[in-house]
């Protein structure tokens, strides 16, 4: 093997008598190499991540990756190297975890809102009176076409956001995103009604 290169330093053992001590099952002989690439990964994932919080998570997943598959590391080749793909792997999963976890957190929050108002609408249209009704309408009037055909879809024939968005040649969240919109209009518009 070539003599070490990188961040391992002299004064330890050679990397390759190291990673042979820790398969050998020397827990601690592992902790040298933690110490000794510790900081290069940390910049490596600083660097690649927006949210400062992730790199220590990330790195430690890192590690942990790296000790599991440490057996298949080609010792002909640089370690450092080696280390930065693993982290470059787990970076890119932590990512698309987030993405997935914020997705599914707005769908819900979309749905809980069509939910909401769904059930707040005939409780409105029971206890409402003519004033408000007629109020309403004319404020549904002031919609653009497209705009009244999905509250209509959604919330007269009670049809689920993928359906409209079939319907209407749309993505699902275009729909969603487009009914919050028209929403917030007829809420203003009721609100500066009554004002």
């Amino acid at each position: 093997m070539p003599a070490p290169t990188g961040a391992y330093r002299v004064g330890m053992d050679s990397l390759k008598d190291t990673i042979r001590r820790v398969l050998a099952g020397d827990r601690d002989a592992y902790s040298e190499i933690v110490r000794e690439y510790q900081d290069m990964l940390l910049a490596f994932a600083a660097f690649r991540l927006p949210d400062a919080t992730l790199v220590d998570e990330v790195v430690q997943q890192t590690f942990i990756r790296a000790y599991q598959q440490l057996a298949d590391f080609d010792a002909t080749k640089e370690f450092g190297p080696w280390l930065r793909a693993i982290c470059r792997f787990m970076i890119l999963a932590e990512l698309k975890s987030r993405t997935r976890d914020r997705q599914n957190r707005e769908t819900y929050r979309d749905r809980v809102r069509d939910s909401l108002f769904e059930a707040a609408l005939p409780a409105v249209e029971e206890g409402a009176d003519a004033d408000e009704l007629k109020q309403l309408r004319k404020c549904m009037q002031g919609l653009q076409e497209t705009s009244r055909k999905l509250v209509a879809f959604r919330y007269q024939q009670a049809l689920p956001v993928e359906e409209i968005a079939r319907k209407v040649g749309q993505s699902a969240s275009w729909v969603a995103t487009t009914l919050f919109r028209v929403r917030d209009v007829l809420r203003r518009c009721m609100t500066e009604a009554q004002a």
